[in-house]
Order: C-alpha cells, then sequence, then structure tokens
C-alpha cells in the first residue's frame, strides 16, 4: 500500500551547555569551561522508493539528537548527528505552523536531493570565551538555544502515466 499523504511532528536537537570551570593548579590559574555542542538539524532526502513514506504511518514524532554539553580543559561538547529522512521524490513538504524563517515549501524533485528542513539549536559558550582583560576569572556561561518543533506534512504527487480521452458513453471505463 502506497501512503501518499501524512504529518509528522519534527523537533530538532537542542544545543549543548557550555560550562562554567576553572583550573585548579597554580601555574595556570583561570577559566577552562569549554563550549556545548550544537544540536541536530533534519533533513529530507530524495530516493527512488516510492512507498518510503510507509516508515512515518506509526512513527508521527520525530526528534534529532541534543548536542553534548562543554567540558572541563577546554574541551567543547561534540555536535549531534543530523537526522536525514528519506521521502520518495516528488514529495513536497508543507509547515503546517509557518514559522517566520520557513516561509517556503519544500519539494523534492531529483533522488539525492538534501533539503535543510529545521536547524539545530546552537550550542552555549563556556567561561573560557567569557574572559578579558579585566574579567579574567569569568563565571558566566550559556546555555544551549532550544530546538524548534513545529508539524510538517509530508504530500507524494502522483503523476499517471496514462489518461483516457473520449465522448461520453463510450466504453472507457470497460477497457480498464
Amino acid at each position: 500500500m502506497i501512503i501518499d499523504d501524512v504529518k509528522i511532528k519534527v523537533t530538532v536537537g537542542h544545543g549543548g551547555r557550555g560550562l562554567a570551570a576553572f583550573n585548579k593548579t597554580k601555574m595556570a590559574l583561570g577559566p577552562t569551561g569549554g563550549s556545548g555542542g550544537n544540536g541536530g538539524s533534519i533533513f529530507l532526502q530524495g530516493v527512488s522508493d516510492l512507498g518510503a513514506l510507509r516508515q512515518f504511518r506509526f512513527k508521527k514524532d520525530i526528534k534529532a539528537q541534543n548536542g553534548e554539553n562543554g567540558r572541563i580543559q577546554l574541551r567543547d561538547g561534540h555536535d549531534a548527528k543530523d537526522l536525514i529522512l528519506l521521502v520518495p521524490v516528488g514529495t513536497i513538504s508543507h509547515n503546517l505552523e509557518k514559522p517566520k524563517d520557513y516561509p517556503r515549501d519544500i519539494e523534492i524533485t531529483k533522488i539525492g536531493q538534501l533539503e535543510l528542513v529545521a536547524t539545530g539549536g546552537k550550542g552555549g559558550r563556556g567561561n573560557f570565551l567569557f574572559r578579558s582583560a579585566t574579567n579574567t576569572s569569568p563565571k558566566q556561561f550559556e546555555e544551549g538555544a532550544s530546538g524548534e518543533s513545529f508539524e510538517l506534512r509530508l504530500e507524494l504527487k502522483m503523476i499517471a502515466d496514462v489518461g483516457f480521452i473520449g465522448l461520453p458513453n463510450v466504453g472507457k471505463s470497460s477497457t480498464i
């Protein structure tokens, strides 16, 4: 069975939290908090399988991973992996909530075409990045940006290969 219209809820990953940490050795005092990693984004990729929308029949809530938090000794958190949703060629995605930064519908027209649906949250900065000449031991850090969440409608355009044209009552239905 081919599914040609499905509604899903997509949620991108949150950015990781920056860290406020300090070096404890006497010779190298100062901030050492790393920044958080970026959250995972969500992409659509075109495939030749017309039944690819079947995967969203029961799984309606799609979530990308969150970025890792910053760590000590200037180690940044890892960025989350992006989530790629495979959809058949000819699919149009409509954002049902229409945020400001998503003004257009996306159409997948080629196999392998990759289109960004939603961008993951940016990771927060650690306290090392807040240091200055007047503030050598900053205690502030940033939280990661939260990821957006919205409903998406995926619609597969079906194009007929053959059409019957003729006068009324001449047996067009009988030939099928």
